[in-house]
């Protein structure tokens, strides 16, 4: 009888093994680079899915575009302040002139900001060319940076306080 007392520890200790839960971790391994949820990112947005080409996005961060596909989604979503976000991060990462565009095109559209968004325009159109992007890009760039100084000046010709006649 002794004996069973000996064992009551030891049974002890079993009961409470099987009704514990012992947590498993679990390593999933993304089987896609960054740079195929970039173009995933950019196949969702092309297609109008928004909410997919974030998720794919946010995945392929840090990638310089990755940020800038986040940033132009957030701004079609209507999150000015994360689209802001977005682009700042890309010009800290990579001086992207688009990124530059993009926020200065930002800014101008709430009105705020206008020295800035007239620099950072200004700063997009000579890295473009630098860059040697398309003339279709520059050309989107120099637009930005009129709407800009026009703001800037309201709506008179850039620096010079009076209208512009478009002559010479």
């Amino acid at each position: 009888m002794a004996w069973v007392w000996a064992l009551l520890p030891l049974l002890s200790l079993a009961a409470i093994g099987a009704c514990s839960v012992f947590p498993k971790v679990t390593v999933v391994d993304d089987p896609l680079s960054k740079e195929e949820h970039l173009d995933l990112g950019l196949s969702y947005e092309k297609a109008g899915s928004l909410d997919l080409a974030e998720r794919e996005y946010a995945a392929a961060d840090p990638l310089p575009l990755a940020i800038l596909g986040l940033g132009n989604v957030c701004f079609q979503k209507g999150d000015h302040k994360r689209a802001e976000q977005a682009y700042r991060r890309v010009i800290r990462l990579s001086g992207d002139p688009s990124a530059m565009n993009n926020l200065a095109f930002l800014l101008l559209l709430e009105g705020r900001d206008l020295e800035e968004a007239s620099e950072l325009a200004e700063k997009a159109v000579e890295e473009g060319i630098r860059r040697n992007l398309s003339e279709d890009e520059i050309r989107n760039f120099k637009s930005t940076y009129n709407q800009a100084e026009s703001a800037l000046t309201g709506g008179k010709g850039p620096g010079r306080g009076e209208e512009d006649d478009g002559g010479e």
